[in-house]
């Protein structure tokens, strides 16, 4: 790989190393009727305002943010969003372009914007990775956790 292929490298949806493609990724998440994500309300406003910065890229359209009064806020500026299957979709697929497809778009995203979107991204594809058809399982509502924790550990004190 040239050293022009290694900036500008962008990934086949259809072909990555591990698990399931990104379209096999937006399919199951499309068949979802709704799902939950438990996030900081710090990080769903910043996607919130992502599409609505972007309102004339490709997948703007089908994504449509919780109204204020169906959001469930919980201490420490936790919320849980419903979001639906489309909604999540476009949500992965948007996590996908500022991961990869950011040197080809007119938005310049920061490798902050792309930690997010990855970390994001990760915990949707994870979630999706548990995801049967309706017709094949009974089963729980899908629930997206973005509140990762120390494990184990003592408590971490600046000094």
């Amino acid at each position: 790989m040239g050293l022009w292929d290694r900036f500008f490298h962008k990934p086949d949806p259809d072909e990555e190393p591990s698990g399931p493609s990104h379209a096999a990724n937006l399919r199951a998440a499309v068949g979802i009727g709704t799902a939950q994500m438990r996030c900081h309300q710090d990080t769903w406003a910043y996607f919130v305002e992502e599409f609505e910065k972007s309102s004339t890229h490709r997948d703007s359209h089908v994504f449509r943010p919780a109204a204020e009064e169906v959001i469930t806020r919980e201490v420490g500026g936790m919320i849980v969003v419903p979001i639906s299957g489309s909604s999540l979709a476009a949500l992965l697929d948007r996590c996908f372009d500022i991961q990869f497809r950011n040197w080809s778009s007119s938005w310049n995203y920061s490798v902050l914007d792309m930690a997010i979107a990855a970390r994001v991204g990760e915990a949707i594809t994870r979630a999706l990775a548990h995801v049967t058809p309706a017709g094949e399982a009974d089963g729980d509502e899908l629930t997206i956790v973005l509140d990762d924790r120390l494990a184990g550990q003592p408590e971490v004190r600046a000094s």
